[in-house]
């Protein structure tokens, strides 16, 4: 909404009565209490009520159709905004930025919103329902739940546990399997398994994972899902910094509304699905969603490009003393690190992108990176590098050594993240590392700081190849001296003159 029209004020309303508001650019026109839910979603945070939940809502303005989101909160913290949401009829306010406009919308879509810890046999009724036709998955890396390989980790402490004890499950991947193995006795329909995750053949794992799962437990449940459950890949991407209580002061001092679950996002919104659904779907491609036959080509260039980005920015900006990702983008050095970054060592990774002009595609996420209005903040990109890097680094660094092609900016990262985990900055201040893998990686990161084998030598992050990979360990180690001799900006500067 452009700046002008912002200075109308009617005080501070609550959200449901946000409908006659100016300033309220969306407002759900559809019925919510006529309408039943057709997807449930785990777990619901801030990328799927920016992402997902749009789309939905966004449909059902003009389809008095039953694909409301049950929501599915699967950590004991996400009690918090349960309860929250609840509050407000599970309405909630998206901003959309970018940097000349703010336009806020009301978003209905999501029906019901529950705490699965708290409510076990609740949400595994709802999953095994016939209603419910789409499962859909936004619970990051970790919540898969796999090992290097990417197969079920069954000494994971959450899969053991539901392992144990199938009808008290913890983890999201019990939960879909309590839900396959009650259909399956109850003679229930097929369901749709949607992951919505930054993973390179999400679908492809989720399939991999909760099949595994299922074996380990019970082998015709196995059978079942494999004849009765489908596994869409899906890219999907949109910029949402985690919401606090600044975004709450900003939707009332901007908007005059109080919502405490108040979002803000970029304005650039993309989902692509490969069209693959057992038992019906939303007809999504009339609000803006890209259904294709192969996602692979687009994930490749969105994580590599995007996620890879940001991971490899993160940590020498961090180290050099910025903690807004706008910020960091605005300094000369890291803006053409980034930009190198993807020339010299990504693109020669990137295939063929059907519709896509990837050079064109680098320019969008350099404005995306220095919007303002968003000012995402480092420290979530840092972090949980251990989950990000093996998607998002590792491929482009394989390939780039395979054929001989430049991993000077992908080793400068690498190496900027192995100084990040001392835990301590080039100021001398102490650094939240957080990480799965955290205990670990600061103990090799402080007992062998100059020594990057001790990071590289981690096999469930860099896998076997690069492991043993002379050729990169010793890049590494070069740049890590150079940050360690100059400190992380003259260090950049060396680099960036060559």
């Amino acid at each position: 909404m452009p700046q002008e029209t912002q200075s109308v004020r009617v005080g501070e309303v609550a959200l449901s009565d946000a409908s006659e508001l100016d300033v309220v650019a969306s407002y759900p026109q559809y019925d919510r209490s006529k309408l039943k839910c057709g997807i449930a979603h785990m777990s619901v945070g801030g990328f799927h009520r920016s992402h997902q939940a749009l789309y939905i809502d966004r449909y059902l303005q003009t389809h008095s159709q039953d694909w409301m989101i049950y929501g599915i909160g699967n950590l004991d913290a996400d009690i918090a905004l349960v309860n929250i949401l609840n509050a407000q009829d599970n309405l909630y306010s998206l901003t959309e930025r970018s940097r000349t406009t703010d336009t806020l919308r009301v978003i209905g879509s999501i029906k019901e919103f529950v705490h699965a810890p708290t409510n076990q046999a609740k949400v595994i009724d709802v999953l095994a329902s016939d209603d419910i036709k789409i499962i859909s998955l936004t619970i990051t890396e970790k919540g898969y739940c796999y090992d290097v390989e990417k197969n079920l980790d069954l000494d994971h402490p959450m899969i053991k546990a539901d392992i144990a004890h199938p009808e008290e499950p913890v983890s999201a991947i019990g939960f879909v399997y309590a839900a396959a193995r009650r259909r399956m006795k109850s003679g229930g329909q097929p369901f749709t398994l949607m992951s919505c995750d930054n993973l390179p053949g999400n679908g492809h794992i989720a399939s991999r994972i909760i099949t595994q799962f299922a074996q380990a437990c019970d082998p015709e449940v196995a059978q079942w899902i494999q004849t009765n459950v489908s596994f869409p890949n899906g890219m999907v991407d949109r910029i949402t910094p985690a919401p606090s209580d600044e975004t709450t002061r900003f939707v009332r001092d901007t908007f005059g509304i109080e919502d405490h679950g108040a979002l803000a996002s970029e304005d650039f919104l993309q989902w692509i699905i490969e069209d693959n659904f057992i038992n019906g779907r939303p007809a999504l491609e009339e609000v803006g969603v890209q259904f294709v036959s192969d996602v692979e080509p687009y994930e490749k260039c969105k994580v590599r490009l995007l996620n890879g980005s940001h991971s490899a920015l993160s940590y020498l900006s961090y180290l050099m003393g910025y903690r807004e990702v706008d910020a960091a983008m605005n300094d000369s050095l890291i803006n053409e690190f980034v930009r190198r970054y993807m020339d010299e060592d990504i693109t020669p990774c990137i295939p063929e992108v059907p519709g896509v002009d990837v050079e064109a595609y680098k320019k969008i996420l350099v404005k995306r990176f220095s919007n303002p209005a968003i000012s995402d903040k480092i420290q979530r990109l840092a972090m949980d590098g251990s989950e990000k890097i093996p998607n998002a680094l590792v491929p482009p660094i394989e390939h780039q050594l395979r054929t001989g092609g430049s991993t000077r900016f992908l080793a400068f990262a690498v190496a900027a993240w192995y100084r990040y985990l001392r835990g301590v900055d080039e100021q001398g201040n102490a650094i939240e590392i957080t990480d799965p893998m955290s205990a670990d990686l600061i103990a090799r990161a402080t007992t062998h700081p100059h020594d990057p084998i001790q990071l590289i030598g981690i096999k469930e992050i860099f896998g076997e190849t690069l492991s043993g990979s002379d050729v990169f360990i010793a890049d590494v180690a070069a740049a890590l001296e150079a940050i360690d001799d100059m400190g992380t900006k003259d260090a950049l500067t060396k680099l960036l003159q060559k």
